[in-house]
């Protein structure tokens, strides 16, 4: 820069360009070419500028024309949620695409910036139709029964998929597992196909035994998750990151859908569904802060063509129960009781209950199947083919070692225990009843238990609960009637006086 300054100065005193270059050592062209620069830079002598200053006029850095495009980081958002699709991959394809293209480090940092600028930075990736998030909303909704008049509370349900950060959200009026599956079922046909994963919190209606490694599974969520070919992974107690988008997304029903509800009033869960739909509706039609389009945009284009279609049939909600097969091969649901074949008495075994049907289950085969009852007038229902020959259970239990017993006690008691092993269709079916009426005989005297069974067969009722009132009232009869007491006095003889059939013996 000294010699650029000295050609200035001379070119300013006069002096020919071979001189110049003399003086200052230079070739002619040289002199020439800062020349030029300085008169294109509007430069001249004398100068007020240091050597940094005179560089960046006479020789400021060349501007080449871009020919590496910068890549579409919003096309590589929507398709980093496709199934298998990686960072590395879109860079290959965007370098094939530009020969002179950003590198690898380059093309992530911008992604990042992406997702960071239009808020979109997550814990974990989530790939398009790969899961459902579910949980219930700590949120609640208050209405009054218009019936009874009395205030109560609806719980909201809600179901996400965190791709495309698409919700379903629906209200009920408690959080059982009846309402818990059919909540999923909705959730479901609303999204129209399902996920391969489910991910729900640690409810009992979901997980019985919560473990990092084996969760013990409520049966009848699994049941349900079977049906739609689901796996269910529950979210790790205390670990909200693991089912961020639904924490998220609760969040934000509570913001935009549940709280300008909060001056409504609503008399039934019907009505506070239809308000939910009307919000929901608007929530997702909202465009993105700084993202063209919106959740239903987004839906459609990442997450429903990823979802797996839904099974022919709707799933119907079954319950399960742990029971034992009785002596009389008869098994308990909900008050009423279901044959098995007699072989099956005293084994374990599970229930499945639906709206239509119940079915008996022993080491995960199917025993039995029966139309579910609900005449409360009769109890039993009892397939003949599962009956033994005489009625007889395999433990022992028969008609016949009823009235056998029944009559030691007393001829009442025989015709009574007769009377109640023929009012049903299979004496079998009694054997429970004939079993209650024995287990009197243990606190009660034969005498009681004669004149009960007595003023039964008067009334003509032949109920083991009636039976049960009479045996307590005679009890009661018999405990208040007061003994004799023998007064002492000198008047009064006792037993010795009338020894040899006379006074004066």
């Amino acid at each position: 820069m000294l010699k650029a300054k000295e050609i200035l100065r001379l070119d300013r005193a006069g002096l020919s360009l071979r001189d110049i270059a003399q003086s200052t050592s230079c070739g002619k062209t040289t002199v020439s070419e800062v020349l030029g620069r300085a008169k294109k830079s509007k430069i001249s002598w004398p100068i007020d500028l240091n050597d940094k200053e005179l560089v960046s006029l006479l020789y400021p850095p060349a501007l080449k024309p871009s020919t590496m495009p910068e890549p579409d980081m919003e096309y590589v958002f929507y398709e980093m949620k496709k199934k298998s699709v990686t960072l590395m991959l879109l860079w290959e394809e965007y370098k094939e695409t530009y020969s002179h293209s950003l590198m690898y480090s380059q093309f992530c940092s911008r992604y990042r910036d992406f997702k960071k600028t239009n808020k979109l930075t997550m814990h974990i990736e989530h790939k398009a139709g790969e899961e459902i998030q579910v949980d219930w909303a700590g949120y609640t909704v208050p209405y009054v029964d218009r019936q009874t008049g009395e205030a109560k509370v609806a719980y909201i349900f809600v179901a996400v998929l965190p791709a495309s950060a698409y919700p379903f959200v629906y209200a009920y009026d408690d959080r059982k597992l009846a309402n818990w599956i059919d909540a999923h079922v909705r959730a479901f046909e609303y999204f129209g196909g399902v996920s391969a994963v489910l991910i729900p919190d640690n409810v009992k209606t979901a997980v019985i035994t919560p473990d990092v490694t084996e969760p013990v599974l409520n049966r009848s969520y699994n049941d349900m998750a079977n049906h739609y070919g689901l796996a269910i992974v529950p979210a790790r107690s205390r670990r909200a990151k693991d089912k961020a988008a639904d924490e998220n997304m609760v969040g934000n029903v509570s913001r935009r859908i549940l709280a300008p509800l909060r001056n409504m009033k609503f008399f039934s869960v019907y009505e506070i569904n239809q308000a939910i739909e009307a919000q929901l509706l608007k929530f997702i039609r909202r465009p993105f802060q700084k993202m063209e389009g919106n959740r239903i945009t987004a839906y459609e284009k990442i997450d429903k063509p990823a979802l797996r279609p839904l099974p022919s049939q709707r799933y119907e909600y079954c319950d399960w129960k742990e029971a034992r097969i009785a002596y009389n091969y008869h098994v308990e649901y909900e008050k009423f009781y279901y044959s098995t074949h007699y072989s099956y008495a005293g084994s374990p075994c599970f229930v499945r209950a639906t709206k239509d049907t119940i079915e008996v289950f022993v080491d995960s085969v199917r025993i039995a199947a029966h139309k579910r009852n609900y005449n409360k007038g009769k109890r039993y229902t009892t397939n003949p083919e599962h009956m033994a020959e005489s009625h007889r259970a395999v433990s022992g239990w028969s008609t016949d070692r009823f009235i056998s017993w029944a009559e030691s006690i007393g001829p009442n008691m025989g015709e009574f225990v007769k009377k109640v092993l023929s009012a049903s269709d299979y004496p079998v079916q009694s054997y429970r009843s004939c079993m209650a009426i024995m287990s009197h005989s243990k606190e009660t005297s034969n005498e009681v238990m004669e004149t009960a069974s007595g003023k039964a067969l008067d009334l003509e009722i032949h109920s083991c609960k009636y039976f049960k009132m009479l045996v307590k009232k005679e009890g009661a009869k018999k405990e208040n009637v007061e003994p004799e007491r023998i007064m002492a006095h000198s008047n009064l003889r006792g037993k010795n006086a009338y020894a040899g059939g006379g006074i004066n013996a």
